[in-house]
């Protein structure tokens, strides 16, 4: 029976919510900026050797091209001493001349190709420098994709070890609706008997006319939940306090 009006309560509300704002809630564990910090630090670490090997493969590459350019170049010079010596020995004699209009085409032609491969290796060398310019310009975001999965790790543990943080996140959440007649909750199934134990307290967050209900909601995954009144829904899922710390950790990089 209460699934059928839970079900029912789910369809209207989905229907006629309209989404109000809802500042970021402060989810921080004690200590837990000290431990954002260290988590930047250590990001920062880890993306620095990143751009240190970046660097090296980038240097290797650029010597490897400089290398071949010179030694062409080289061989260029070489091959246009020999075929002017060529030239001069074979215009003493009409035959000879004769016979220099293929050979030489031949030559040009080897000439032609070492210029392309010439050409070849400066493009090479100047792809590799705009490669790893390109590393250092987004090694912030590698810091923050690196510092964001040790937030994870982060919150999931606090989580993990004091389940009853998460009952601050919703306490919050229904602050932000206590002025509406009635308020729904609907929490993860892994999470509704924590919060069910709590009612009465969440009770006394409103005034004595509200009306409150909490839900378990199977479709949500765990930690996730969302407070709905007759003026919209309330997110209060922790994937809105990883976005309110990923928003800090932004922050903290833009300070460095």
């Amino acid at each position: 029976m209460s699934r059928i009006i839970k079900s029912q309560s789910v369809g209207i509300s989905l229907k006629e919510a309209k989404s109000i704002p809802f500042l970021p809630l402060d989810f921080s564990e004690p200590h837990l900026n000290d431990s954002l910090q260290w988590t930047v630090d250590q990001a920062k670490k880890e993306s620095t050797q990143l751009i240190a090997d970046a660097q090296k493969r980038s240097q290797l590459i650029i010597k490897q091209a400089e290398d071949r350019a010179a030694e062409l170049s080289s061989q260029i010079q070489q091959q246009q001493l020999g075929w002017e010596e060529e030239r001069t020995l074979l215009q003493q004699d009409a035959y000879e001349k004769a016979f220099q209009l293929g050979h030489e085409e031949g030559r040009e032609k080897g000439y032609s190709d070492l210029s392309s491969a010439i050409e070849e290796a400066k493009q090479m060398i100047a792809a590799s420098k705009e490669a790893f310019e390109d590393h250092i310009n987004n090694s912030e975001q590698v810091i923050l994709q690196i510092a964001m999965k040790s937030t994870e790790k982060i919150l999931a543990q606090v989580l993990e070890d004091k389940p009853e943080r998460f009952l601050e996140v919703v306490k919050k959440g229904i602050k932000e609706a206590r002025e509406m007649k009635e308020v729904k909750v609907y929490v993860a199934l892994q999470q509704f008997t924590l919060v069910q134990q709590e009612r009465e307290e969440l009770r006394a967050i409103f005034p004595v006319d509200v009306q409150l209900y909490i839900y378990p909601e199977e479709e949500l995954a765990p930690y996730q939940c969302f407070i709905e009144s007759n003026q919209g829904r309330i997110d209060v899922s922790v994937d809105a306090q990883l976005t309110q710390m990923k928003r800090k950790l932004s922050d903290l990089l833009g300070d460095e």
